[in-house]
């Protein structure tokens, strides 16, 4: 088992990692841009296929709150419903 300091430098190249993929994400789609950090959270975990309960059960909020989120990321998005996430967003 790694050391703290070897287990926090894995940790900073991660994020490092993640936040190059987030730029790269929003250069491609704009309009992503637009929503908040929960919502971008919350976006890519509607691109896999967990139910609205376990993205609910992750993230630690309720299931009203992922739907209030989920709702707000389609009106963003000018789509209709988490079918027309997949389509549109199927490359991420």
């Amino acid at each position: 088992m790694g050391t703290e300091q070897e287990e926090k430098s894995h940790f900073l190249e991660y994020v490092h990692l993640l936040k190059e993929e987030f730029i790269l994400i929003k250069k491609r789609y704009p309009e992503l841009a637009s929503l908040s950090h929960r919502e971008f959270e919350l976006f890519l975990l509607l691109l896999t296929d967990k139910t609205q309960t376990l993205i609910a059960q992750e993230l630690n909020i309720s299931s009203s709150a992922v739907h209030f989120h989920t709702q707000n990321i389609y009106k963003k998005l000018e789509i209709n419903n988490r079918k027309q996430l997949l389509i549109k967003y199927k490359d991420i």
